[in-house]
């Protein structure tokens, strides 16, 4: 299943010493090496976010603790049978659990420049979002095309070390794509997979 916080944005210092309980000693020396709150609560956010998938679908309850694997993509260290991926953006964050390899990628809605289009548009896609008038459009339709190939990149770990442009979106298939209020969710399953929303209170009452 696919699970998604949204407006991640409004989390503030008070809601990062409250997850403190629930962080694995990792996880805080992770958010030791982040500075700014928005990047320090989404980085916790996303974590809770993973705990509440695996005690609801597998009962675990223990803060899960990583080991990397090709190109530094994480994986339980107590639970290789199960696979995850997380990602978070600045208003939102949605972490994915299966038991195959797995990959999820959540983008904001926000204005994209044509340069940083060239970064990750094939020469097809580029063309094609350029003849967009519409700016809501045409950034609407970028940012879907990122979080896809985002997504993609992170099956085996890839990452921005992928050649964006040489990949066509629209020819992704196992890529499924959610969007939301404010953003794009796009995950790897070979299945549709059910949309998970909870409350934050959820996630801290892990």
């Amino acid at each position: 299943m696919v699970y998604i916080l949204e407006d991640t944005d409004t989390l503030d210092e008070e809601f990062i010493d409250s997850s403190y309980k629930l962080l694995s000693l990792q996880r805080l020396q992770k958010l030791d090496l982040l500075r700014k709150t928005p990047a320090r609560a989404n980085a916790a956010a996303v974590y809770l976010l993973l705990r509440y998938a695996l005690k609801k679908e597998y009962g675990i309850d223990e803060a899960p603790e990583f080991v990397f694997g090709k190109n530094g993509k994480p994986y339980l260290k107590d639970h290789g049978e199960i696979y995850f991926n997380m990602s978070h953006s600045r208003n939102s964050c949605a972490c994915i659990v299966a038991q195959k390899e797995t990959a999820a990628d959540i983008a904001e809605f926000r204005k994209i420049s044509s340069n940083t289009a060239k970064y990750y548009c094939s020469p097809k896609e580029f063309a094609e979002t350029e003849s967009i008038e519409d700016m809501n459009e045409r950034n609407d339709r970028l940012v879907r095309i990122w979080a896809i190939k985002e997504c993609y990149s992170k099956i085996d770990g890839s990452g921005l070390g992928m050649n964006f442009k040489s990949i066509e979106s629209e020819n992704l298939d196992s890529i499924h794509v959610v969007k939301g209020k404010r953003y794009y969710a796009a995950y790897y399953s070979e299945t549709e997979e059910k949309i998970i929303k909870p409350a934050l209170s959820d996630l801290l009452e892990n």
